[in-house]
């Protein structure tokens, strides 16, 4: 009769066994035709509910941080999404977290009795116990993830669902780690496709206010939210100033001046980090700085722009149409603000050089003396209309004249292959500009290297000095003519002196030979310097 008993439990033993391994062939072929983490996760539950039992469970996956990364919550045959934030309290205060600290399964025969099982106050009558199953996953010796069981009823399960429950979930482990890696893979391949959309969108313009609004639109792509704004830092008096904004009620935003010590996007600039608050009706620290007249702020993110490592503005994205921001979006619009950062910055510096190339062009054009721009060979690539109207040759001409046929070229001066050219101090001689018509002007050139239109070219700037060297001339044929008509009188004073002291005897008269004696001295004295003034 033992005998007897022994052979129907060992029978007993190995359909059990049997039935275990069909199960677990079952399991592993249901989860290895799936690759997505959801279908995954749906799969693992069904199979869980259809073969331990129970009522409704949760599966929480982990990341290699520990933080919850995905979830799901089956009711029946229903399965409901969006329940991470849930499930983080799990995590961290209820049966879920204590099977993640000590890595070990959990059987709860009445939950109304176990201080590990998370009460709710608006969901679980605390009187009316449950039965619950919480179990590891774990994967190459990594835990990815926790799922769990329960029973409207107190001590439905038992041992043998734990074991069973724990099979399934040994099972799942790979699975979950394989379709949590496609997704990370998948979701690194998505925000990296929209960074690079992004890129090319942002990188195609340097006009500022397109940049802007570009990046706005990439950022209301990402984030599907209802407004989004920019801010850049005013260099003058350091505040942020919202220069662009899009959505709804964008009007309320732009030329808004916040101080950068101020509210959350003061905190943005000083920590250079993304702050995401989802409920702001519970966040202390949305100041009355951070709020937008007409606009009803419920969620926002504030992420940096910034530009080689300094912040040079904020990225500010309101309201989610969904209600939360989706942690892809987040990242997208982190990318987005460092893609952003250069190109405004590269479209700053555009804004700056064009504005500073039209000054030159109007000062280059309205200058009262020629202005010839060359290259290094000496070739004329530009002139100003004082140039054409003084040498009577148009543009086209003169560009394609060498300078040195403009005017003569102190070479000398300049260096054969203008070496002695420099941006710092220009060289300066006087010359003569050959008119077309055949006439000279005397100029006086100063030439330096300078910077135009992006290249190192030599400015010629042709002074007129005509007229100032009509008057040289003038003076200089005065001061001959005075001191020529100087030398014929001075002639006569000087032999009047020889013939009156040869007539006149000095032997007695000391005081007529010292007299006769200084005028003579004198005369020579001034025929001395009339003729060294002549020399000069």
């Amino acid at each position: 009769m033992v005998i007897n008993s022994s052979q129907d439990k060992s029978v007993i033993e190995e359909d059990r066994t049997r039935a275990l391994l069909e199960l677990l062939y079952h399991v592993s072929r249901e989860l290895a035709t799936a690759l997505d983490l959801r279908t995954v996760l749906q799969r693992v539950m069904s199979e869980a509910i259809r073969n331990v039992g129970g009522e409704h469970g949760s599966i929480v996956v982990l990341d290699d941080s520990g933080e919850v990364m995905d979830s799901t919550i089956v009711y029946g045959e229903q399965f409901h999404e969006d329940t991470t934030q849930q499930l983080q309290d799990t995590v961290e205060h209820g049966l879920a977290g204590w099977v993640v600290r000590n890595r070990k399964p959990a059987l709860i025969p009445d939950t109304s009795q176990d201080d590990r099982w998370l009460q709710r106050p608006k969901t679980d009558d605390k009187k009316a116990g449950k039965s619950a199953l919480c179990v590891p996953l774990l994967a190459r010796e990594k835990l990815v993830g926790v799922l769990t069981l329960v029973h409207s009823q107190a001590n439905a399960f038992g041992t043998e669902h734990l074991e069973l429950m724990q099979a399934i979930a040994d099972q799942a482990g790979i699975a979950v780690l394989n379709a949590r890696l496609y997704t990370e893979s998948q979701r690194q391949a998505r925000v990296m496709s929209a960074l690079a959309d992004s890129a090319a969108a942002i990188n195609t313009s340097l006009r500022l206010d397109e940049v802007l609004q570009r990046t706005l639109n990439q950022s209301m792509q990402a984030l599907h939210v209802e407004t989004v704004a920019l801010a850049l830092s005013d260099p003058t008096t350091g505040e942020l100033v919202f220069r662009a904004a899009t959505g709804n009620k964008a009007g309320n935003i732009l030329n808004r001046r916040i101080p950068q010590d101020k509210g959350m996007v003061g905190q943005v600039v000083k920590e250079g980090q993304r702050v995401v608050i989802p409920d702001i009706s519970s966040d202390e620290r949305f100041e009355n700085e951070d709020k937008f007249g007409g606009i009803e702020t419920r969620a926002v993110t504030i992420a940096p722009i910034k530009a080689r490592g300094k912040v040079i503005g904020i990225l500010e994205a309101i309201n989610p149409v969904s209600g939360s921001f989706v942690p892809d979006a987040l990242l997208v619009m982190n990318g987005i603000g460092s893609l952003a950062g250069t190109n405004i910055q590269n479209a700053q510096l555009f804004e700056k050089l064009e504005v500073a190339h039209q000054r030159y062009h109007e000062l280059f054009e309205t200058s009262i003396d020629p202005i010839l721009i060359t290259n290094w060979e000496g070739d004329i690539i530009e002139a100003n209309r004082k140039a054409a109207g003084v040498s009577l040759y148009r543009d086209d001409e003169l560009r394609g004249m060498n300078i040195n046929q403009v005017h003569e070229v102190d070479w000398d001066k300049t260096g054969r292959l203008f070496e002695h050219l420099d941006e710092i101090e220009p060289c300066i001689y006087q010359s003569r500009l050959h008119k077309k018509d055949g006439h000279i002007v005397h100029v006086q050139v100063s030439v330096r290297l300078v910077n135009f239109e992006n290249a190192d070219v030599l400015q010629w700037t042709l002074h007129d000095i005509s007229e100032s060297k009509a008057l040289d001339d003038l003076r200089n044929d005065l001061i001959a003519m005075v001191y020529h008509d100087l030398r014929s009188p001075l002639a006569n004073i000087v032999s009047s002196l020889g013939i009156l002291s040869g007539l006149v005897d000095t032997k007695d008269n000391e005081t007529v030979e010292s007299v006769l004696k200084i005028a003579s001295n004198s005369t020579m004295r001034i025929e001395r310097l009339i003729n060294s003034l002549l020399d000069i």
